[in-house]
Formats: C-alpha cells, sequence, structure tokens
C-alpha cells in the first residue's frame, strides 16, 4: 500500500540532529529514530510499502496515512537535508520605521521615516534562506512591522511556504480586522503581542498621544478574532502603582498573558528615563508583592514576570526563568543562553545580533557579527563570529569569572543573562549581577511561599534539585555592593 505523509509534519536534518520532524505550528523540531525516518522518508504516495509494526504505530499515531490515487507530499513536507547548524526560530525586524517615539526603545526606532527596512527582494531572499537552512518559526517585529509597505506581503509568503508566522509585535496602531480575518484565512494561529506599559503611562512611554487608547482597541479587535493575545508591559517607578490594575484589566479583556518587563538600561532609555528605572532588587521586591496580589485575587491570566518567573492560574503551575538554561541538564558544553541558541535575531538593517533586545548597545558599541542582506543567512549559521557568538559554552563564562567559580549557584545560574551582562559591563562573558541578587537574595524561596498560600493549589515546575533556594543573606551584601558599582 503508498503513504502519504500527514500535511503537519514536514522531515528535516541537520548535522547534528540527522533525523526530526516539524509539526506546523509547533516551533521546535523533534528527533525521530533513524529507522522511523527512513520509513516516513517513503511516504510521498508513490511507493509501495510493506506492512510493519513500526508502519502501524506512524499511523495510529498520525504521521502518515494511505494515500489517494495519485495523491503525493507536499514540497514542505518531503524531506529536507539542511548542512547549517540548527535554528527553528528567526526573530525578523522586517522595518526600523515606527509612528511613536519610545522612550525606552532598544532599536531607538522613533519616529523616523528614513529609518531602514527590508526592500521586498531583500525579504525573499531571506525566506529562501530560512527555507535552506530549516528555520520553521518567524516572530514579526520593528520598529512597527505593520508600517512596512509588504507587510501582510511578507505574512501572504510565509504562509505559501509554510513558514509559521507565530508571534507578531506591533504598538497595535494598525492592525484591523480585514488583516486578522486574512491571518485567519491563511492558516496563521499567530499570537498577536501588543505593547501596553500600564493604565494612565502608556502615552508618556511611547511618547504620542492615544497609544494607550490605540494599544487596548488592538487587544479587544484581536480578543474578538479568536487570537491569542499577550501584553507586553514595562514597568518603571513612574508606573509600578499602576501594575496591579493594568493586570487586573487585560485579565478582565480576557488577555491570555501578561509579560511584565523591568525598563532596562539601554541606550536609549539611560537618556530618556531619569531616575525612572527600577533598581534590581527593587525589582525583584515589588513583584513580588504584585505576584502575591494578582495570585490572591484568582485573575486568570497567565503572568510573566521577566528573568524572574511564569505562573499559570489555569494550569495551577509556575516555573521559574530568571535565565535560559536548564540547571537539570547542565554540562560545560551548554550553550551560555538557550534563546540566542535557537532564535536568529535580525534587524533591519540586516544586522545579526544574539537576540534583538542587544540590537542598541552593539550598535553603540559598534560590534557586529555579520549581515544577511551582505552575505547569506546560511553562511552565518554554519561558521564564524555569530556562530561561535551564539554557540559559547558556559564554561567560558566560568572561566572568565572569579566569583561564578566560587558560587553555590553555578548550575542554576550560568553567569547569568548575556543581554544583562552587555548593558552593565558591555562585555558579553562578564556575569549578569542582577541573576547574583536573584540566587543569594532567596527569591525563588520567596515566591514559593507565596504559591503555597494561594487560594488555589500550584505546582512547581522548576525542579533545582537540593540547592538551597533560601538565598545567602550574609553575602547580599556584597551583592548590593556590586550592584551598587554597575548602577
Amino acid at each position: 500500500m503508498k503513504y502519504v505523509l500527514n500535511d503537519r509534519i514536514a522531515l528535516r536534518s541537520w548535522p547534528r540532529i540527522p533525523h526530526a520532524y516539524y509539526m506546523y505550528g509547533y516551533p521546535y523540531a523533534q528527533k525521530l529514530s533513524q529507522e522511523a525516518f527512513e520509513l516516513l522518508s517513503k511516504c510521498d504516495g508513490k511507493q509501495e510499502i510493506a506492512e510493519s509494526p513500526l508502519l502501524t504505530q506512524m499511523e495510529k499515531t498520525g504521521f502518515c496515512r494511505p494515500a489517494e490515487d495519485g495523491e503525493t507530499w507536499s514540497a514542505w513536507s518531503a524531506p529536507r537535508a539542511c548542512d547549517n547548524r540548527y535554528f527553528p526560530h528567526l526573530n525578523w525586524a522586517v522595518t526600523g520605521k515606527c509612528n511613536m517615539n519610545c522612550k525606552h526603545c532598544f532599536m531607538a526606532s522613533d519616529n523616523a521615516p528614513m529609518m531602514g527596512e527590508f526592500s521586498w527582494e531583500e525579504c525573499l531572499s531571506l525566506l529562501d534562506e530560512c527555507e535552506r537552512c530549516g528555520i520553521q518559526t518567524i516572530t514579526l517585529t520593528g520598529g512597527e512591522p505593520m508600517l512596512h509597505p509588504h507587510f501582510m506581503d511578507i505574512v501572504r509568503e510565509c504562509a505559501r511556504r509554510r513558514i509559521d508566522v507565530g508571534e507578531v509585535n506591533t504598538n497595535g496602531s494598525f492592525l484591523t480586522e480585514e488583516m486578522l480575518d486574512e491571518f485567519k484565512a491563511l492558516g496563521m494561529d499567530t499570537e498577536i503581542k501588543v505593547s501596553f506599559d500600564g493604565i494612565g503611562h502608556h502615552d508618556w512611554l511611547r511618547g504620542v498621544p492615544n497609544a494607550e487608547e490605540i494599544a487596548l482597541r488592538a487587544m479587544r479587535l484581536a480578543k474578538e478574532k479568536g487570537f491569542r493575545v499577550r501584553s507586553q508591559t514595562n514597568v518603571h517607578r513612574g508606573n509600578l502603582d499602576v501594575m496591579y490594575d493594568t493586570v487586573k484589566l487585560l485579565d478582565e479583556m480576557g488577555v491570555e498573558e501578561v509579560r511584565i518587563i523591568r525598563t532596562t538600561e539601554t541606550p536609549r532609555w539611560r537618556e530618556n528615563g531619569g531616575d525612572s528605572t527600577l533598581g534590581i532588587l527593587e525589582y525583584y521586591d515589588e513583584m513580588l508583592k504584585l505576584i502575591e496580589r494578582c495570585v490572591q485575587s484568582g485573575f486568570q491570566i497567565s503572568v510573566d514576570v521577566w528573568q524572574f518567573l511564569h505562573y499559570n492560574p489555569g494550569h495551577g503551575t509556575y516555573y521559574f526563568h530568571p535565565v535560559q538554561v536548564d540547571c537539570q541538564r547542565y554540562r560545560d558544553s551548554i550553550p551560555a543562553c538557550k534563546g540566542a541558541r535557537g532564535t536568529v535575531a535580525v534587524s533591519y538593517t540586516g544586522e545579526v545580533y544574539p537576540c534583538n533586545q542587544m540590537s542598541g548597545t552593539f550598535a553603540h558599541l559598534g560590534i557586529s557579527y555579520g549581515n544577511v542582506k551582505k552575505q547569506p543567512l546560511h553562511d552565518l549559521l554554519t561558521d564564524g563570529a555569530y556562530l561561535e557568538q551564539v554557540t559559547m559554552p558556559v564554561s567560558e563564562i566560568y572561566d572568565a569569572n572569579k566569583v561564578c567559580r566560587a558560587c553555590q549557584y553555578w548550575k542554576c545560574c550560568m553567569g547569568g543573562c548575556r543581554a544583562i551582562a552587555m548593558v552593565f559591563t558591555n562585555k558579553y562573558r562578564h556575569f549578569d549581577p542582577a541573576k547574583c541578587a536573584f540566587f543569594k537574595g532567596g527569591y525563588m524561596k520567596k515566591a514559593d511561599d507565596i504559591f503555597a498560600a494561594a487560594p488555589i493549589p500550584y505546582r512547581c515546575l522548576s525542579e533545582t534539585g537540593d540547592m538551597s533556594r533560601a538565598g545567602e543573606p550574609e553575602a547580599m551584601k556584597k551583592v548590593v555592593a556590586v550592584l551598587g558599582s554597575y548602577a
């Protein structure tokens, strides 16, 4: 009998992951056994395949099915061998243009009609490279991505190639009912991420009038159209007092998640923030208070507190994510940042970065690791400075920092966030002093106590073995001194 692959399955291979598949709508490739991969590689609707227990299993689990007469697999589903390193996700700033003038923009994409962007030909070229490299999911961002003259053409082209637009980051100004209807018609189950920085404070941070009304309208529209919505919410001293009411409003609107982000000392925010920046300890302490109020209030919205924790009332779970690493799978060769290792960040200039949050800092320092407008993305993911940077093992951080070598939290911290290290020190291999505060300040234990007293049962998904979660009160004196030196 002839079999064909499920049209949501695509077979892929990379040098270090030779037998894998993507399921459309899920951003990461999953491993297969060699035997299963070879069997599924025959499910093209043309070859006769002998019955076997493995074939039965593949059919039952939805990988393949009997083919109709003349049916074959799509070009997307067919096996594709990529000779670069595996990266499943592209975070793509398609334009630097923006209709707002945000005081904290890490790209400084403010009200500048002359800001660069990808031409249509450059867009097509980069999408060609995504296919060649086995990148399956794209986040569209900017600037304001919907200001790109070919924004919907990019979405349509992704749909044609079966590349998933997983997220769109927007200020909401240009989101329309017609646009969302077309996303649905194209089969895109895209998350709409809207910037909203607190009731009564959004206009100030965004630098334009009516920005708050625009953001709330966009989120309500996306919810009405059946999209998952996430609010990207910056917190600073100026809006701290409205964070609870902001979460309450978003919960009442049915927004699935709010991500609360400490407004960080990027070059532009250093110029504009004044004394509004929350200190590291101040941020963690205030977020604990906010988490406790929200948990006790019984909100259903998921709350993601940047570089701290995520909790989901619907599932009754929470987990810590002060860094993008997994302490339960520690090895010296693990990449220093899990996020940078899986996501290629591309600026509107074509420059590639470990993450887009570093783009302003890197540009300020004149650091370049490559440019997709000047060389193929494939080459950058095969060899060179960019690949070396994002695959840097944690052992290099360990070797470069005496304080890390002496720390009991090393295997859970691994030197912290590379972006924060850059912000504070301009050095990629420097330890992240904010994570010294997090671990030695006992913030995991403090959060555990909050969830233990919650009105519904919560289960912690983070496993930290027998590591002390209570922190080191005496050591915090040194941490406070260290943080003071970076202020």
